[in-house]
């Protein structure tokens, strides 16, 4: 068994101590270099080109200025260094301006927000996801579980709400699947082409294309082509046989058009750092964009992921303490074995594009239609034994199956979970600007169509099946024997308005705005013996129809340019969080009855929030908000084993309490170090008791899964324009995974490192550089967070019942990996 280790050792931090002392030593001699070399010349310095090129008039300055630089640039052939006001130039587009060492971008709204910026997200590993770098931010609990940025679930949460919760948008497009609460924001971009990450906690924007942002906004921003040509070149190589290649081409401006793009090409594969298996990650990225006249532009966006993966296992507590990061998939096969690792595998395939168009039609109106389309086609598969004489097809017995490679009348076989799901939709927005007054109306419509098929193929006595993609799937009658062959289609229609209005010359800002959603179902399940007649009596339909309006206000005062307060009332709703919950789910074994059975009349989830808060900007950089939140129908997504399939359901938990406050603090640049510290206090109660089969379970009063008390990071970012890295801690306090909280995953804290050096330009090549990421650099062995949930994982007396406990699964946190990467821009 693998003990857990929470606390870093003492070697790491010797390892810590050592890495910044030699970063500080380096900055030193770097900048005795600068000045000598300024000193003698000074005549011959000039800028280098890059991604991050200054803007005109931050040219280079004198050599008594270059003496106490705030950002420096190398000439390739004489390393000379140059002085550019809006800091220093690199291939990758960092600046080093951002506060915080890039974790605190400028927010003025009134909400709390926070924002990390290029100058964050490249020195960090460039295979980690977007939603593992967002646990630096206050508010956000969420461990790796994959250190190589392949897994299919980010296991997030804001303010103690999961990451079903949550919108993530880019580009105008939404990011989550819009029914199930899978985020898989690592298919969606590579990091090298994520210019900006901004959280909003709490809430979202009124015409933001999704309708279950309860927790918060993710937006995802791209960078913008470059008006030159070239491009970037990333090779990363690491432990687990990791290796990872990406490249970039900007056109340019074509011409005299106006237009310029670019597309990038990356492939990320390594083995599984627990268990057997491996990931092959490939991926895609194309933007363009037309600006003419006064402010018009359109922007196209387009991108490609494939991946296949060997799934992870996720175990209960007691299988963690006793086999610890060992608890995999079998390596070696025996019939009858449905935990063969090579069953346990994922193939997705994510296409998405958008096309953003802004108009100015003068008289201070402008218009924004933004149409986009998202598609995932995926397989997600396990293993089953199936028996020749006991299996059905839904209620329907099979008799006899004359099935290969039997042992004792049962076959092994390869399940297959087909799944396709694609969303069309457009948002519209007409805004009005007359005087301090900006009026602004649009609309946002979806439309979904998902499917899903399970089918079967029988594996050989050495567990090999002769499809892998499913196409050789068992047959009766001519029928695919199947537990579920769903259709569903969701219709989505959104109207906003939204006021603003500045008093006091722009010092106070009033804001009100009221949006209506709408959201039509309809599902099917064409199996046998499933009963799902509407009132009209038509055959396999199910589904609900959900409206809410959502009314919000806001006002913000700004009591000096540095110094701003604001408050907010908000509310926002999420309806049932799965297709499966409208039908009941069969299986081959499961003697004729459905094996989970649909919920009647699901309920959507409805919140009120309130915010108070107040920021500072400048050199200190501090941001401070409280908040409270009150929902109803608040909905938990749990996923759990039958047998050894995964399925996804959404828990109806009732009444939920949520307070707390939040703060940040970060520095600019000062001696080139930028520290940061974020902090959340958090205090969630459950205001229901659960019912567990025909009792109430005494939950009031407990506090929710996945709500530490206290959670944060801290780190500090050195960059002197050649030599820079970075140290960051998060941390957690102990989280319930029940909701009798009778069972909890032990707080926990992750740190990751890094070191580089930035080289001068060199012929062709712009700011080379080579980085080492170091994640989970002290080796803690820990739970990252709760998988499935449970209602008690002991057994509970109630009024004479007992109900029996069931235990909970969890995300097994991420070994150390150390990535070293080579870059440069051309």
């Amino acid at each position: 068994m693998e003990k857990m280790v929470l606390n870093p050792s003492r070697k790491t931090l010797i390892l810590c101590c050592t890495t910044f002392i030699a970063l500080d030593t380096g900055a030193l001699l770097s900048r005795a270099l600068a000045q000598t070399t300024l000193a003698h010349d000074a005549r011959h310095a000039r800028t280098s080109a890059s991604q991050s090129t200054p803007k005109k008039g931050a040219a280079a300055k004198t050599a008594k200025t270059a003496a106490t630089p705030a950002g420096v640039q190398a000439d390739g052939k004489a390393e000379v260094l140059t002085v550019h006001a809006n800091g220093i130039s690199s291939a990758t587009g960092v600046t080093n301006t951002t506060p915080g060492g890039g974790l605190m971008a400028v927010q003025t709204a009134a909400r709390s927000q926070s924002g990390m910026t290029r100058d964050y997200i490249a020195k960090q590993s460039p295979a980690v996801s977007p939603g593992v770098m967002l646990s630096a931010m206050p508010g956000v609990v969420g461990g790796a579980s994959d250190p190589y940025g392949g897994s299919t679930h980010d296991g997030l949460t804001v303010r103690g709400l999961t990451q079903g919760e949550i919108g993530f948008v880019m580009q105008g497009i939404p990011l989550g699947d819009p029914v199930n609460p899978n985020i898989f924001s690592a298919d969606m971009v590579d990091n090298e082409n994520l210019s900006a990450v901004t959280l909003t906690q709490g809430s979202s924007d009124i015409s933001a294309p999704f309708y279950s942002a309860v927790g918060g906004q993710v937006k995802m921003d791209t960078i913008t082509p470059s008006s030159r040509f070239g491009g970037l070149v990333d090779l990363s190589y690491g432990n687990n046989n990791m290796r990872r290649e990406f490249i970039r081409l900007d056109s340019g401006e074509l011409g005299h058009t106006g237009i310029r793009a670019y597309v990038s090409y990356s492939n990320n594969h390594y083995d599984q750092w627990r268990g057997p298996g491996g990931v092959d990650r490939s991926h895609i990225d194309f933007k363009a964009i037309k600006e003419w006249g006064d402010g018009n532009s359109i922007t196209a966006n387009f991108g490609w992921n494939h991946q296949t993966a060997q799934s992870l296992r996720y175990p209960t507590m007691a299988q963690y303490q006793e086999f610890g990061n060992n608890y995999n998939w079998d390596t070696n096969y025996t019939p009858g074995d449905t935990s063969y690792h090579k069953f346990h595998t994922t193939q997705r395939v994510d296409t998405l594009g958008s096309l953003q168009l802004h108009l100015n039609l003068h008289h201070g109106l402008t218009l924004d239609v933004t149409p986009y389309y998202i598609a995932d086609a995926g397989m997600y598969n396990g293993g089953e034994n199936l028996s020749a004489t006991g299996s059905y097809q839904g209620s329907q017995p099979l008799g006899t199956l004359d099935l290969p490679y039997a042992t004792n009348g049962v076959t092994t076989a390869m399940s297959f979970d087909h799944e396709f799901e694609s969303t069309g939709g457009i948002t519209t927005q007409l805004s009005w600007k007359k005087g301090n007054n900006t009026l602004s109306v649009g609309d946002w419509y979806a439309y979904l169509q998902h499917s899903e098929l399970e089918s079967f193929t029988p594996a050989d006595y050495t567990g090999g099946v002769s499809n892998s993609f499913g196409n050789d799937a068992i047959k009766v009658n001519g029928q695919i024997l199947t537990g579920y062959n769903i259709n569903f289609k969701q219709q989505t229609n959104a109207l906003f308005i939204n006021d603003r209005y500045a008093a006091l010359h722009g010092k106070l800002i009033l804001e009100a705005g009221f949006r209506e959603v709408m959201i039509n179902r309809i599902a099917t399940n064409d199996i046998p013996g499933e009963n799902m007649q509407d009132q009209s009596g038509g055959p396999y339909l199910n589904g609900g129809n959900y409206a809410e309006p959502l009314p919000e206000v806001s006002a913000t005062y700004f009591i000096t340019p540095h110094d701003q307060i604001y408050v907010n009332g908000t509310t926002s709703f999420r309806a049932p969080g799965s297709e499966e919950i409208y039908v009941d789910l069969w299986d081959p074994n499961g003697g004729g009855v459905p094996t989970m059975q649909r919920q009647a009349n699901p309920k959507s989830e409805f919140a009120i929030g309130e915010e108070v808060g107040y920021r500072h900007k400048g050199f200190v950089n501090f941001s401070l908000a409280a908040f409270n939140y009150n929902l109803v129908h608040h909905q938990v997504n749990s996923s759990n084993y039958i047998g050894t399939e995964l399925v996804t359901q959404p828990i109806d938990m009732g009444g939920e309490t949520i307070r707390g406050f939040q703060a940040e603090i970060g520095l600019r640049p000062w001696h080139h170090f930028s520290p940061y510290i974020a902090f959340q206090y958090l205090h969630t109660t459950i205001d229901s008791n659960f019912k567990e089969g025909n009792v109430y379970l005494p939950t009031a009063g407990k506090t929710m899964v996945m709500s530490p008390t206290e959670s944060g990071s801290a780190g500090i970012n050195y960059d002197n324009g050649h030599f820079f890295g970075n140290l960051f801690v998060s941390w957690a306090g102990r989280q319930y995974s029940t909701f009798m909280n009778d069972q909890s995953l032990p707080a926990y804290a992750v740190g990751n490192l890094t070191a580089g050096y930035r080289f001068g330009n060199f012929s062709y090549l712009k700011h080379p550089q080579i980085q080492i990421n170091v994640t989970n650099f002290a080796n803690a062995h820990y739970l990252s967070g709760v998988y499935g949930y449970t209602a008690n994982a002991r057994s509970v007396n109630v009024g004479g019942t007992t109900v029996k406990g069931s235990a909970p699964t969890y995300f097994v946190g991420a070994t150390p990996a150390v990535i070293c990467s080579v870059t440069t821009g051309f």
